[in-house]
């Protein structure tokens, strides 16, 4: 007979012993089963907890107490149960439960596990030991209800898990795509009151994979991720394989740019990676994805500065820039000048950069046929920045023979402009040639009315306070501009080409060209120059309306460099 005391030891848990009371009638069935004369007392006691014995070689109940059967509804006066397969009478199968952990017990130590029981349609906890009798291995298993607590902690604890493997990505430990697109409907729904947008994505990851292995990069998008939480916390998102987006909401727009500041400043010390980051701040929600939009757009913006150094082999973009500035270097691009004609005296006010290519046959290819590419592929800037580049020297080396200088318009992209530090970056050029910003006039074109009006204004601004002067171009074309120009100061507006053409005949054309320059006259210091003056009949109207400056045929084509100082600067 297996004592009491060696029981209680090996399963490890307070089990009370009671004596009498016995169910005679199941331990006569079992001792007939088990062909011993006196079963165990604790398998037979009132107040034991529901167990059942189950022979491990052949899978046979050998005996259930009324608790067990009580558990799991199972009729008590029914002793039927005992000799039957465990897995057809607790789980309802035809065959061994594929779950089945017999061969996992031993003499030793409780085995714990959670069964799902078909019967109740819940998961009861079990705790199993094996030990021999009479030359049989039996399994003897305690069975426990969870109380409503347990089951709600379980609850809770499976839906965090859940959560976790729906919104979480698994790498970082930052939120993923799916949870930032929801939570983007969310803000759309509830308009929240103020939004920042931090837009991220790390310079070079292909390279660091294809060079150092994708541990490597696992490492420095782990950091990526520690970072950004540590400073935005937990609305931060992994949405990419390399980029990442914060979102700090009801933040001001002080508080938000100085985490921006703290951000990038973490991102500069560290030595193994760059990162790329654009950002947007606005008072309201509406059109959020426009505004997810435009901060990407400006993170792309100054990626697109850093594809010079990254390796070309491992980056189709970096291949592109590489190219592009080995054109550039090759001098198979060229700065034209047209000159700005002051229409009441006739005399020079200034002139605008113009871009043309050189083909390999000498041939001069026209803008239109390069810049949109440009545009499309993200290089642009490489072109902006070489015009920008020419123009300071060429002022510089007019300056140094002694000649006049004047104002020159550079066409810099929105792509361009909307990159950080872009300004700064432009000052800084400025300032190695020696040369007032205010001697440089950034023409801003109709597509920078499609920028959100919390970044243009603020973009604008801050090139009137490096000294810049602005342009607008194209007016004429579009409604937006009359609202653009009600939200920011120009110095200068240009009527589109398309206005003038029409100028001699059309008298509407008239009465609208001289209420525009009558208003721009009105904002105080606000030029007006038209494009594309091709006749003397144009020019008399134009003076007529009282427009100031004038650009076009008539005065001159745009012309080489040294053409033009010996028509316009020499002289």
């Amino acid at each position: 007979m297996l004592k009491i005391n060696i029981l209680k030891k090996l399963f490890l848990t307070k089990v009370k012993v009671a004596t009498g009371n016995i169910y005679k009638r199941g331990a006569e069935m079992s001792s007939k089963m088990m062909g011993f004369d006196e079963f165990p007392k604790i398998a037979r006691t009132e107040t034991a907890r529901a167990i059942y014995l189950i022979d491990v070689d052949t899978c046979e109940i050998v005996y259930m107490n009324k608790s067990a059967k009580d558990m799991l509804q199972l009729a008590y006066e029914d002793d039927s149960y005992c000799g039957k397969k465990c897995y057809t009478v607790l789980q309802g199968l035809n065959s061994k439960c594929r779950f089945c952990r017999n061969n996992l017990l031993t003499t030793e130590r409780m085995f714990v596990e959670e069964i799902y029981q078909p019967s109740v349609q819940r998961y009861l906890q079990v705790k199993s030991i094996l030990f021999n009798y009479m030359g049989r291995r039996l399994r003897f298993e305690i069975l426990y209800n969870f109380k409503e607590e347990e089951l709600e902690q379980q609850k809770k604890y499976l839906d965090q898990k859940l959560e976790q493997i729906r919104w979480v990505d698994n790498l970082t430990g930052l939120y993923n795509r799916e949870k930032y697109s929801s939570l983007l409907k969310d803000i759309e729904i509830k308009k929240i009151r103020q939004i920042g947008i931090v837009d991220m994505d790390i310079n070079g990851l292909r390279n660091i994979n294809a060079t150092k292995g994708y541990h490597s990069g696992d490492r420095v998008l782990i950091r990526m991720a520690t970072l950004i939480k540590s400073v935005f916390g937990i609305n931060s998102f992994r949405v990419g394989s390399d980029e990442f987006v914060s979102l700090s909401l009801n933040t001001g727009k002080a508080e938000f740019e100085a985490k921006v500041t703290e951000l990038k400043a973490k991102f500069s010390a560290e030595t193994d990676f760059r990162v790329s980051v654009g950002s947007l701040w606005s008072d309201d929600c509406r059109d959020i994805y426009k505004k997810v939009s435009q901060a990407n757009a400006v993170m792309e913006a100054t990626k697109s500065f850093g594809y010079k150094n990254l390796a070309a082999d491992y980056n189709h973009k970096a291949e592109s820039a590489h190219r592009l500035l080995d054109k550039i270097a090759a001098g198979r691009f060229k700065v034209y000048l047209q000159p700005k004609i002051n229409l009441q005296t006739g005399m020079l006010e200034g002139a605008e950069a113009l871009i043309r290519k050189i083909d390999g046959h000498g041939n001069v290819i026209a803008p239109d046929n390069f810049i949109p590419c440009y545009e499309d592929i993200g290089l642009i800037n490489y072109i902006d920045t070489f015009v920008l580049k020419t123009v300071c020297q060429l002022l510089k080396k007019w300056r140094d023979q002694g000649d006049k200088l004047f104002k020159v318009s550079v066409n810099v992209s929105r792509v361009t402009l909307i990159a950080e530090d872009i300004i700064k970056d432009g000052v800084a050029i400025c300032r190695e040639y020696g040369i007032d910003p205010g001697l440089i006039d950034v023409e801003i074109t109709e597509s920078f009315g499609l920028l959100e009006k919390e970044l243009l204004v603020d973009l604008i601004k801050r090139m009137h306070e490096a000294g810049f002067s602005i342009s607008m171009d194209d007016f004429g074309t579009s409604f937006s501009n009359l609202e653009l120009l009600s939200q920011v100061h120009f110095d200068t507006v240009k009527f589109d080409k398309s206005l003038v053409d029409t100028i001699v005949i059309n008298p509407k054309a008239q009465i609208l060209f001289k209420a525009a320059v009558s208003m721009c006259r009105e904002f105080g210091d606000t030029l007006t120059l038209a494009e594309g003056v091709e006749t003397e009949e144009q020019l008399k109207v134009l003076q007529k309306l009282g427009c100031q400056l004038g650009q076009g045929y008539y005065f001159a084509r745009p012309l080489p460099a040294e053409e033009f100082w010996e028509r316009y600067v020499k002289k």
